[in-house]
């Protein structure tokens, strides 16, 4: 929440809007939308389309659902405690961040100083955001953008190859959305075939934390992604993933996917997702219960194609280490060991971290060294790094 002597100003300017019918005139209008139930804010302006993990409020202090516009913007905000007045200054232990956007009353989108809660009901019903993604997104956002705050909880998804599932998200405020019948209107709406047994399977498992994935057989998910709906399980329990799918989605060079175990089904071919693991470094955890085989890792892209994995990422501050040997050998540079100087690049000695035994940079000394354009996606845990 906003300190107390920013109420009035907020106040009157959502009574001037109201009372005169003022639409203010800020060229193209932007458009914030956050997603209850999925945890998200999906921001659309004129050039750029971007999707971000919240926290949003608790059961006993929901976030309004409605259309707002933002009316008040912050940097370095006080926070004033509801419970005893006590008035916090900017700094790491204010809980508003660094950031805040007000768009109703008290309400606002700001960032935090505990980016554990992300992803979660957590707020008294503000929004919160990783505090790099939201000072990303304030430089973004104009007076007067829109605001909607929206409770759906079923979305089709599409898969690199084109096939389709419905995710359903957890019915968290309550509403009564997530009904059989519902859930059945929306799969027949979208030609989502779904046998009975399997319906019934997934049902069980409906409004858990996770979105449940309804579609036959089993599914590949990342987060809010559906990576494969083509999954062949062979008689001795082995898991394989449909092979353009993964091309697809990891841009995978075919010379790397030629040499993992595969079979051909169908005159269609599946590959091992243990290879998968073991080429990139990404984790598989398989759901049995709910038919779904989850993908774990951070991606790192270079110029589009994969590049590796990383499993030091820090979205909060965006502090992630991308693997020395991996980058600048893609990158065409000559990388060194020296006793005396450590890693060292076209003769150039580097800062680096050590984790097991491994040598990384952070994203942000490389960006500053080579003058990259590294865009960090910390709704799918994906990091582009691209030569402009």
């Amino acid at each position: 929440m906003l300190q107390a002597k920013n109420r009035f100003i907020m106040a009157f300017v959502i009574f001037i809007i109201l009372a005169f019918n003022v639409t203010p005139s800020y060229g193209f209008t932007n458009t914030i939308t956050v997603n209850i139930p999925s945890r998200t804010i999906y921001f659309v302006s004129q050039n750029t389309s971007k999707l971000y993990p919240i926290a949003v409020g608790k059961i006993v202090s929901t976030s309004p659902l409605g259309t707002y516009r933002i009316i008040n913007k912050q940097v370095n905000p006080k926070w004033v405690s509801p419970w005893n007045g006590e008035v916090v200054p900017s700094g790491p232990d204010n809980p508003l961040g660094y950031r805040w956007m007000g768009f109703y009353s008290d309400y606002g989108i700001h960032g935090n100083n505990m980016p554990s809660s992300i992803g979660t009901l957590a707020s008294s019903g503000c929004i919160r955001m990783y505090e790099a993604d939201v000072e990303e997104l304030f430089d973004m956002v104009n007076y007067g953008d829109i605001v909607n705050i929206v409770y759906q909880t079923m979305f089709t998804k599409t898969s690199p190859t084109g096939d389709k599932a419905l995710f359903v998200y957890p019915d968290f405020y309550k509403k009564g959305l997530n009904t059989r019948q519902s859930i059945k209107s929306e799969l027949q709406n979208y030609s989502i075939k779904v046998s009975d047994d399997t319906f019934e399977k997934l049902y069980k498992h409906i409004n858990v934390k996770d979105p449940l994935v309804f579609s036959e057989g089993y599914k590949v998910i990342r987060n809010n992604e559906l990576v494969s709906d083509e999954v062949y399980r062979s008689q001795n329990g082995q898991l394989y993933m449909y092979v353009d799918d993964v091309k697809s989605y990891l841009n995978i060079d075919d010379e790397k996917i030629k040499n993992l175990e595969s079979v051909l089904i169908d005159n269609v071919s599946y590959v091992s997702i243990d290879d998968i693991a073991n080429l990139t470094g990404l984790k598989f955890v398989v759901d049995d219960d709910t038919n779904t085989i989850k993908i774990l890792g951070n991606i790192i892209y270079f110029d589009d194609k994969f590049l590796s994995t990383t499993n030091y990422a820090d979205y909060q501050d965006r502090n992630i280490y991308i693997p020395i040997k991996e980058f600048f050998t893609a990158a065409g540079h000559t990388v060194e060991w020296d006793a005396q100087k450590g890693v060292v690049v076209d003769g150039r000695s580097i800062k680096y971290k050590i984790y097991d035994s491994k040598s990384y940079i952070n994203q942000k000394d490389l960006k500053s060294l080579y003058g990259l354009n590294i865009i960090i996606d910390s709704s799918s845990n994906k990091i582009y790094i691209k030569r402009d």
